[in-house]
């Protein structure tokens, strides 16, 4: 499948259906992960897997932002590892690693598209929530939960996924 075409079929799914993702499927969304691109090959990215009935049931209870997703990734980025910018003069120091894991998880979110799954990335969670559930340490941040399995049949966009900006308003040649 062509990019864009791969990028206009992916959409917040909000219905999953419970039927599990298999085991090849979630190495090659880890794969797309693992090489995706990090500021100075940092890799501070952090990932948890969460698909046991024990794991599933302590996200469920923490936020509503898991929609019962048979597969949920936990992810976060280590502090003490994460790429800081020392060059910087208005971002003193600027850590990297949230945008880097942002980039993890696109790559993650487009792999599964490509493999017939849905998505929906997630961060409307109070985190400290997240934090106590799983028992994380200090030095991770969490960035956001990536939600995944088959749509439910009766899953389909939110009117928002329709709403696109004119390049013209969010790019300007200089």
């Amino acid at each position: 499948m062509e990019f864009l075409e791969l990028c206009k079929k992916r959409y917040s799914v909000r219905k999953f259906s419970s039927r599990k993702v298999e085991d090849e499927k979630i190495t090659k969304i880890l794969e797309a992960g693992r090489i995706a691109p990090t500021a100075k090959n940092s890799q501070s990215h952090r990932i948890f897997v969460l698909k046991s009935e024990d794991a599933l049931k302590k996200i469920y209870k923490a936020t509503p932002m898991s929609y019962n997703a048979p597969l949920i990734l936990l992810v976060c980025y280590d502090v003490e590892s994460s790429y800081k910018n020392p060059a910087d003069t208005v971002y003193k120091n600027y850590d990297g690693g949230e945008v880097d894991a942002a980039i993890v998880v696109s790559s993650m979110m487009y792999e599964a598209t490509e493999l017939g799954l849905g998505t929906l990335w997630a961060r409307g969670f109070d985190t400290r929530k997240i934090i106590d559930a799983f028992d994380l340490p200090e030095n991770l941040r969490v960035v956001c939960l990536l939600d995944i399995g088959y749509a439910a049949e009766e899953s389909e966009p939110g009117e928002r996924h329709f709403l696109r900006k004119n390049l013209s308003e969010t790019v300007k040649e200089l």
